[in-house]
This record gives C-alpha cells, structure tokens and sequence, in this order.
C-alpha cells in the first residue's frame, strides 16, 4: 500500500492518494486512523471509478455555481488566489473553502428525505443483486486509485461538499445526496465516508440493531419505489455490517 499527499497547487483542503490497497479492512483502518487524527473534520474517501467520479463532481460544482465567488469579501485570501490583482475566477487554496462551504449549504435548505423520496429514482432486480454484491465484497468495487480528503467540515453528511457528486438529471444531485446523508446520520448514526462514480458509502460504530435494520429497508424501499421485499436478501446482507453501500444514480450496471 502506498499513500501520498496530493501537491497540486489548486487544492481546497489535504488530499492524498492511496494505491496498492490489499483488502478493504485496509481501506477501513486508514480511514480510521485518518478520522481519529482528524477529529474536528470529515474524511471522504473515493469509492467506484474514479475518473468518473471526479469527471462529474467538476460539472456538478460548475452547473451548481458551488465555486461562485460573487457576493463573497475576497480581501482576506491567500495571495496564490490572484493574478494581477484579479481574482482567479476559480477556487484553488484552502482560504477559499468557505467560499465553497456557503454555496453549497444554501442550495441545501428546502431539501429533505422526503423530497428526496419523490426523485423518480427506481431500482430493479439486477441493481439490487449490485447492491448486495457491494455490501458483501466492498473491496471488488474500489477504483485501483482511491482519493482521501480531509473535509474542514465537522458533520458527515457536510463532506459532500468536498466531493459534490450527482451531474446527471436522472440522478440524485449533490443536494439530495447531502439530504439523504444528513437522514441516514441522524436516525441510524450513519456517517458518510465515501463518494463513487455511482455509490454513497456509510460507516457506524455497530452493527444496526434488528428494528434498525427494517426501519432502514422502509426507508430503502420508498427511495427506490420498491417492495421491502425485494430487499430481504440485501436486509440480511447488511445485519451482520456496521457500513452501507447504496446507489444514487439512474441505473447499477456490473
């Protein structure tokens, strides 16, 4: 395994990139070890394929106006963040994270579970069959290269912001996702912890309890305007876990 610091010098926050991992209990303990150093932020870890992941986070903080610096007192930024006494036009040093932090969090506010539910998101029998894959073998679906960000942020489900994700119009975008973090953190104590081309990852301290588990599986089932039934396989599955993989996109495809 080998982990080292991004140096790219458009970088809002440390990052570092991990190869060589050889199991997902790795992949677990360097985010613990990351989290416990870090106790005042939020790791965010990159999941599934990478370069696309990361190809639709650019277009979803540019169609989102999330880096917008109108409206915003400049005068206090990192001299890196002008040219000839002009600003950049893009956000490129951790002064300007609160840039970042305050566009997004405003496009949070009408949104919650509930009109997240009324996505036209659907799953069918093969994306479940996905889901229990991920939630059986976590490791298979991990990208070679995977990214870990220290997010300046102290709750979950504000991490998105340090990797909004979802571009596409079937798709949750970055603030239902934030909506659909922030329900699963404070009913089931589930923190977000990884980001993926097409998967929210979740992690707690324990296993859900038995009731816990068939609230989360209603909870499944009205997301993606399905039985609970179909999802007693997948209720097994994850019983005996204290992490989560679940879809935000349109469609699974192996």
């Amino acid at each position: 395994m080998k982990i080292e610091p991004l140096t790219t010098n458009e970088i809002l926050f440390d990052s570092f990139l991990i190869e060589n991992l050889n199991s997902f209990d790795e992949f677990i303990e360097i985010y613990e070890k990351y989290k416990h150093n870090n106790s005042d932020k939020t790791i965010i870890l990159t999941l599934d394929d990478l370069g696309q992941a990361e190809y639709t986070s650019g277009h979803s903080i540019h169609s989102n106006d999330i880096d917008e610096t109108e409206g915003y007192d400049l005068s206090g930024l990192d001299k890196a963040c002008f040219e000839n006494n002009e600003h950049l036009g893009y956000l490129s040093t951790p002064s300007e994270f609160f840039i970042r932090i305050g566009n997004f969090l405003k496009q949070t506010k009408d949104i919650d579970f509930k009109s997240v539910c009324e996505r036209d998101l659907t799953i069918d029998e093969d994306e479940i069959s996905i889901l229990e894959k991920i939630n059986l073998s976590p490791f298979e679906y991990l990208d070679e290269q995977i990214i870990l960000k220290i997010v300046p942020v102290k709750k979950p489900y504000e991490g998105i912001s340090g990797f909004p994700n979802g571009y596409f119009e079937s798709d949750l975008n970055p603030f239902e996702n934030y909506a659909l973090s922030k329900h699963l953190f404070e009913k089931y104590n589930f923190e977000l912890f990884g980001i993926g081309a097409s998967f929210l990852g979740f992690i707690r301290n324990e296993k859900l309890g038995e009731n816990k588990v068939k609230e989360l599986i209603i909870d499944l089932s009205k997301l993606y305007k399905t039985t609970e039934s179909a999802f007693d396989r997948f209720s097994e599955i994850i019983k005996d876990k204290n992490y989560l993989f679940i879809k935000y996109i349109e469609y699974l495809e192996e």
